[in-house]
This record gives structure tokens, C-alpha cells and sequence, in this order.
């Protein structure tokens, strides 16, 4: 099985644990079409910055040309954004699938839980029970493995990050 298989099985297994605490905070999640207000320019590991790549070569020549728009107003949102859109939604890194929801970390040293969630959907006092909550940490160790893997067979160093700033650029053919 190739890096980029493995990585869309840890897409599958991450997308039915966020369906999962999604569903627990239906409620409370103001997310959706037309929200955007998670949407940075991010950066992500080499592993995905190729399936983005991907996702923006198979737009079409239209969405191709907003995303160039987009890019030449210099705008502090996300650059794969059209009307508030994501135009690689089905393609979109962990970091993009998982805003919004209320993330877990393990802080090991102090033996405690962070927690991080969208202040639009949950006030800064809220009180979360651990199964309520999406715990990143084997996703993102899983991710880190399958990076290493695929920089190993490029000679990339798997501690770069790739501005999607810089991969919306080579959205035009040929670049």
C-alpha cells in the first residue's frame, strides 16, 4: 500500500471520529457551507500538500482562475477559498477538517488534557467530558509516520510545511 493510500485511510478513520463528536455537538456547531471563519492560510506536511495538489489540478479551468484572484488580492483568509468555499472540500488537510470541533491534546509533562475549540461554537468557559471530545494525537502521530515515510523516498526533509498559500500558486498549468 503507497504513503497516499495510507494517509486516505487515516482521512476515513479521522472523518468517522469527527462525525462522531460532531454528531455529540450538533447542538452547539454554528459550522457549515458558507463559514469561513476557520479558514487561514495554513501550512501542512509534505504527505498532504501532495493530495492538494492533486484536488487543485483536477479543478477546473474556472475555479482555477478564482483561486488565482484570490491569491492576487493578497487576502489574510485561506487561498482555496471560493465564495467562502472550500474548492478542494473533498481534499481539504486534517488541519481544515478538523476546525471547529472541540480538539484534545495530551500535555504528557503536566498530565492534563488541552483542549481547543472554535469560540463560535463553544464559550471560552465550556465544560467538555473527555468522550466528548476529538483527541488528535494518534491521528497526528499517524500523520507525522506516514509523512516520514513519503519524504524518505523523496529526499525531502519531513519537517518542512508547505504554505497552501504556495500551493494554491500552482494551481495554473504548468507551474
Amino acid at each position: 500500500m503507497t504513503c497516499i493510500q495510507e494517509y486516505h485511510q487515516l482521512i476515513a478513520a479521522l472523518d468517522a471520529e469527527i462525525a462522531r463528536v460532531a454528531q455529540l455537538h450538533a447542538n452547539a456547531l454554528s459550522c457549515g457551507p458558507g463559514c469561513a471563519s476557520c479558514c487561514r492560510p495554513f501550512s501542512v506536511l509534505a504527505v498532504e500538500a501532495a493530495c492538494v495538489r492533486e484536488a487543485i489540478g483536477a479543478l477546473d479551468t474556472a475555479s482555477r482562475e478564482r483561486l488565482d484572484r484570490t491569491l492576487a488580492e493578497g487576502d489574510a483568509c485561506c487561498p482555496l477559498l471560493i465564495d467562502d468555499l472550500c474548492a478542494i472540500y473533498a481534499a481539504r488537510p486534517v488541519i481544515c477538517r478538523t476546525q471547529g470541533l472541540p480538539l484534545a491534546y495530551v500535555d504528557e509533562e503536566n498530565q492534563a488534557i488541552e483542549v481547543s475549540a472554535c469560540g463560535l461554537n463553544f464559550p471560552d468557559d465550556h465544560v467538555f467530558a473527555p468522550e466528548n471530545l476529538l483527541f488528535l494525537d494518534p491521528f497526528n502521530f499517524r500523520l507525522a509516520e506516514l509523512n516520514n515515510a513519503w519524504c524518505s523516498t523523496r529526499n525531502l526533509d519531513p519537517t518542512t510545511r508547505i504554505p497552501l498559500r504556495e500551493l494554491a500558486c500552482s494551481s495554473q498549468p504548468g507551474v
